[in-house]
């Protein structure tokens, strides 16, 4: 596969005129002039914009068939209310659409890999793989649920190796599972080499029981439990404490911020820049659609510079540059993927067209990547498999339409 004449990004500035060779699911050359043995047609790049598809570091996919169902509540009352009886009913077949609801979404957003924390994780695998995207699809385990533990490690070993789907162990939260849970969830994550995705310090609430009842914090819980470590997806992180900061950069954890969802529950803001100055690898997520309302990373990257800008009441904390990179290299380093425009990495793009309003006047891309666009994806590829072209997705009436069949389903009576 060839893209000719495309726009680039490099070191900030918008290089135009380039080519993109994709052989056998990764970028062999980018350059001027490359010509493509296979008999693929070339993708016409001219007026776009390639960029390394995006990354959500946190979401529950299949929960985008409850969107709009539960707003304007706090975040126990939404769950026990709202969201816990609901997903009672949830089904095998609700999670195959939802999430296939999820994947139409993340392609025309651009986003080409995410992380998964729900119910079922081999029919979220199997949905995924069935729309072309990378995921990262945890093995959930919840303590009210105890025999979700042992069905964790089976489903390691059936998708571990796999080139789309990449397993990895979910331990809800640290308040949802008991030590022993917690300690069995290492193991098996420390015997597969796979990451640990969590719930973490989410709420006031959560850090003051921690506190009070064992007299840390749910950093420092974890940490005693030996699960804070490289391999650990820390989600939210909204009530920590500069020692858990520098806890979590010693031990080369990553977090996800969630801005918009913890924003719209009025779980808090994130001390992003107390992390960064201590060295944390922060990356986004938008969490699910029922609490986001949508899957958009460009909105996730805008609202977490504008929000983090008032905490630290400076407009000159988080710049566009430091923002994007959340969006991109720090989660390419959280999630080991060999992602970006260059020779041997994975051919996850996406082409964004330049002719749109929010991109005029050409002054400053990455300003206008963070702060201006409001869409224009035009093309998704992700291992080199195009998932969207000239912004038509195969299939996704269909998908639309068994989504909202399943959500009735779920809703009445």
């Amino acid at each position: 596969m060839l893209i000719k004449d495309v726009s680039i990004i490099q070191s900030g500035e918008l290089l135009p005129g380039r080519d993109i060779l994709i052989v056998d699911g990764k970028i062999a050359k980018v350059g001027h002039d490359l010509m493509d043995e296979s008999d693929d047609e070339p993708i016409d790049g001219r007026g776009k914009l390639a960029i390394p598809g995006l990354i959500n570091g946190h979401t529950h996919l299949a929960m985008t068939l409850l969107r709009g169902y539960a707003d304007d509540m706090e975040l126990m009352q939404w769950l026990q209310e709202k969201i816990w009886p609901l997903e009672a009913k949830i089904t095998e077949e609700d999670v195959r659409w939802g999430v296939k609801l999820g994947c139409l979404e993340q392609i025309r957003n651009g986003i080409t890999c995410y992380s998964d924390m729900y119910y079922y994780p081999d029919a979220t695998a199997e949905a995924t793989r069935e729309m072309g995207l990378r995921a990262f699809v945890s093995g959930v385990v919840f303590d009210m649920l105890p025999e979700m533990l042992s069905q964790v490690e089976p489903f390691i070993r059936r998708w571990k190796g796999d080139d789309l789907i990449t397993p990895a162990v979910g331990p809800h939260a640290a308040y949802t599972c008991s030590e022993e849970t917690l300690l069995k969830a290492k193991e098996i994550a420390d015997r597969h080499d796979v990451m640990v995705h969590i719930h973490l310090s989410e709420t006031r609430e959560e850090v003051d029981g921690f506190l009070l009842s064992k007299g840390k914090s749910p950093v420092e819980y974890l940490d005693s439990l030996g699960l804070v470590n490289e391999r650990l997806a820390a989600v939210h992180c909204v009530w920590l404490s500069p020692e858990d900061c520098y806890l979590l950069a010693e031990k080369r954890a990553n977090v996800v911020s969630c801005t918009v969802s913890n924003l719209k529950l009025t779980s808090g803001i994130a001390p992003l820049n107390t992390m960064m100055k201590a060295d944390v690898n922060v990356c986004l997520g938008t969490d699910g659609a029922s609490s986001n309302n949508n899957l958009n990373l460009f909105e996730e990257m805008k609202t977490t510079a504008i929000v983090q800008k008032n905490a630290y009441h400076t407009p000159a904390a988080f710049s566009a540059e430091q923002v994007w990179r959340l969006a991109t290299e720090n989660a390419w380093k959280a999630f080991r993927l060999n992602l970006g425009l260059h020779p041997g990495a994975f051919a996850d793009l996406a082409l964004i067209d330049l002719k749109k309003p929010w991109f005029c006047p050409a002054s400053n891309i990455i300003s206008h990547l963070v702060y201006s666009i409001t869409g224009g994806v035009d093309t998704t590829i992700v291992n080199g498999k195009v998932l969207m072209r000239n912004g038509v997705i195969p299939g996704e009436a269909e998908i639309l339409e068994k989504a909202q069949e399943r959500f009735i389903r779920l809703t009445s009576g």
